[in-house]
């Protein structure tokens, strides 16, 4: 995947028709006649020509003592394995893991299967995958990434005594072609065979072409796509990003102190849809953490989740925010780089526990800006109980109300319209109403689904009672409640308390959810639980996104008289109200100097007694002026709208729509709903369009763009990819 042009050569083991194996150097295929396995070993660990030692030249002059060691020590223990029948040489596969981490910024991941005799012979070349940003040794001028097609007639599983065999008729052949990271054009994601990706690459000026491959599985595909993505983003010649990855956690502590490892929990390693090994070491751009029944204090916390970061990624991560409200805590820890980028810190609780005055149920909300990308992240305790689903339905809707996070100039809407992109999550303790011994039976088959169609929680959103157009990724792991402590094994479902025995059947009590702006890119890679941190009755839940954001525009082309305009040709809402008042509509955006009125609606009619029809023409919608009238900002922006009535000047209903699909010449259709304090109360449907003068009009792909979706056989459109389950997007 990498080559470093001044200090590496890259070797590759070749089946010669001749004899036994040759090597290619970047210099050219040079013969080397292999006849004992000591021999091709040693080819790998000289100090003078070895493979290891070349890439690790510059990093360290201890290599050759690390392959001495091997080669007096360790090497006939894999020797007799061998001839014992082993076809894998562990010892040597410990030694070049060992030799890695001299590596500092670049990890090495050996792939080497080798045998003796008539038994497999194998090597795949060691990969070198820059994972963690500069390194030391190699700096970026020195660095060329690259995708190596390989087009091969060989086997890899060729013996090596039938290689002795091949006769000169019978040629092998190997041809390498090299496709630097600027001359791929596009991944193409088939949707039918989940481990199929097609490459496009650059050929020639203006022409393209394209090969698929396919990988062991979905997983490894997601993980070469995300490998490449971070390579094409660190060496793009933007100054800014335009995604960024962010790892949420959520764990309910059980009121003991933190176990000495939370590795698997901030890996994301453990059940359920889970990161690939590959892509499991690159560090996330923002980690955000919530605990709940988290007796540590503050300091102690924040410096044990940075210590253990530190100790995963070999990164200083800085704290932005830290809020706690009794032992419900939020901690938010960003790469260095980022702190710079990041503005408007924000910080609020609110009590739910007893008559709204007790912090031990409630939540903790952070909300910050990240360039041009507004962020909310949202940790709450909910009220415990399996029959309390009612009560844990208001403690949503009180914080979705009275958490103070976000520009203080929406305060006509919730929280849930105020950011780009909300993350809520916690023990939200909703449980599964079905029997105990079902449940038990079910967890033990690995069957979820009947219960997912009885949780709690999943019910209460059909019923578009709570977390209205939220999303959450598809639950393929185990209840995270209620375990012994001390084990995995075991669910504890019978509590005794002094009101008598209280029934906790186990339950996805631990969940991560969010709400994202319509035709934002957010895509989840993994949603899991840890399987080895039991100090809890809890287990830890995972969930990593990789998330779209905005730079800070800044117009290339200057000041200009030429002016962008965004125009209503009519809009028609549908309101939940027995009222009868006029209506007008307001409009917020970050792209307007201030926030904008309409006239009061020209038409008014009713079908039902509960539902009012109100519509604007052309003439009572006024024409929006945004600050840039450059198509790259414009595409990037959101509109909110909230409709008010005369009367009182309450609303009765907010929506947002995206300016992307409405920029053109002639006008273009939305519809969407309209929802207030966390109801939905009715739609609005309209024809608008954004001007934007044809000098204005370029833009540039962005890095979560390069990725598309292919339906392949069955002949559907490509689109990019979408998060699961956004039943939000309403907006055309």
């Amino acid at each position: 995947l990498s080559r470093f042009q001044k200090h590496v050569h890259t070797y590759r083991i070749l089946p010669d028709e001749e004899n036994f194996l040759a090597v290619q150097t970047s210099q050219g295929v040079q013969p080397k006649r292999f006849k004992t396995l000591p021999e091709l070993i040693q080819l790998y660990l000289q100090p003078s020509q070895g493979l290891v030692t070349t890439l690790l030249v510059t990093a360290s002059n201890g290599l050759s003592t690390i392959s001495h060691e091997y080669l007096k020590s360790s090497y006939a223990l894999d020797l007799e394995a061998v001839k014992q029948g082993a076809n894998s040489l562990p010892h040597l596969n410990k030694t070049l893991e060992a030799s890695c981490k001299r590596l500092h910024g670049y990890t090495l991941q050996p792939s080497i299967c080798l045998g003796l005799g008539d038994r497999k012979y194998r090597l795949v070349s060691i990969k070198v995958i820059e994972v963690y940003g500069k390194s030391q040794q190699f700096t970026e001028t020195n660095v060329r990434v690259c995708v190596c097609v390989c087009v091969s007639q060989v086997k890899l599983d060729v013996y090596l005594a039938d290689l002795t065999k091949i006769g000169k008729s019978q040629k092998y052949s190997l041809n390498w072609n090299t496709f630097t990271h600027d001359k791929i054009r596009q991944l193409i994601k088939s949707q039918r065979v989940q481990n199929k990706l097609g490459i496009v690459f650059e050929k020639e000026k203006d022409k393209s072409q394209r090969k698929d491959f396919i990988f062991a599985s979905a997983k490894k595909r997601e993980a070469f796509c995300q490998l490449l993505q971070l390579m094409k983003n660190k060496h793009s010649n933007q100054d800014e990003p335009d995604m960024i990855s962010i790892f949420i956690g959520t764990w309910n502590m059980g009121s003991v102190p933190a176990p000495k490892s939370m590795g698997s929990w901030i890996l994301s390693r453990g059940l359920g849809k889970t990161l690939d090994e590959m892509a499991v070491t690159i560090p996330h751009d923002i980690y955000v953490l919530g605990t709940q029944e988290n007796s540590v204090c503050d300091k102690e916390w924040v410096e044990t989740l940075r210590c253990a970061l530190k100790d995963y990624t070999e990164i200083d991560y800085k704290p932005i925010a830290v809020q706690t409200l009794w032992n419900i805590k939020i901690v938010v820890l960003v790469k260095a780089e980022h702190e710079n980028r990041i503005s408007h810190v924000g910080m609020s609780s609110v009590k739910t526990g007893i008559a709204n005055t007790l912090g031990n149920k409630g939540a903790v909300g952070v909300s910050f800006m990240f360039n041009g990308t507004s962020f909310g992240f949202v940790n709450c305790h909910l009220t415990s109980g399996n029959e309390k689903i009612h009560r844990r339905n208001q403690n949503y809707l009180d914080i979705l109300r009275q958490l103070s996070l976000g520009d203080k100039q929406l305060n006509s809407f919730d929280i849930s319209l105020r950011f780009t992109h909300l993350f809520w999550f916690g023990d939200l303790n909703y449980r599964l109403d079905m029997d105990i011994q079902e449940i038990l039976n079910y967890i033990n088959r690995k069957e979820f689904e009947p219960l997912l169609k009885v949780d709690q929680l999943n019910l209460e959103r059909e019923k578009n009672k709570v977390f209205l157009r939220f999303a959450e990724e598809e639950i393929t792991y185990p209840p995270t409640y209620r375990y012994e402590r001390g084990s995995r094994d075991t669910y504890v479902w019978q509590k005794q308390k002094a009101t008598g025995m209280r029934t906790n059947v186990p339950s996805w009590c631990d969940r991560i959810l969010w709400k994202s702006y319509p035709e934002t890119h957010i895509v989840c890679n993994s949603y899991g639980c840890t399987d080895d941190i039991v100090t809890s009755d809890h287990s830890p839940v995972f969930g990593t996104f990789e998330v779209g954001v905005t730079s800070q525009f800044v117009s290339k082309k200057g000041t200009s008289s030429e002016q962008a305009y965004i125009e209503f040709e009519n809009i028609e809402a549908i309101v939940k109200t027995a009222s009868r008042t006029k209506f007008f509509i307001e409009f917020y955006s970050t792209c307007l100097e201030e926030f904008k009125k309409s006239y009061e609606n020209d038409t008014q009619s009713s079908d039902n007694v509960n539902f009012l029809r109100v519509g604007w023409t052309s003439k009572q919608l006024t024409t929006l002026k945004p600050i840039l009238s450059d198509i790259e900002y414009l595409q990037d922006q959101h509109l909110l709208l909230t409709v008010k009535s005369l009367d009182g000047y309450e609303s009765y209903g907010e929506c947002v729509l995206a300016l992307k699909s409405m920029i053109g010449s002639t006008t273009q259709q939305f519809h969407t709903y309209l929802s207030h304090r966390g109801e939905e109360t009715g739609n609005i449907r309209g024809s608008m369009r954004v001007r934007v003068p044809s000098e204005r009009m370029g833009t540039r792909e962005r890095l979560y763009e390069w990725i598309s979706v292919d339906k392949d056989e069955t002949g559907g459109p490509k689109g990019r990819t979408l998060p699961p389950r956004a039943g939000h997007d309403y907006v055309k």
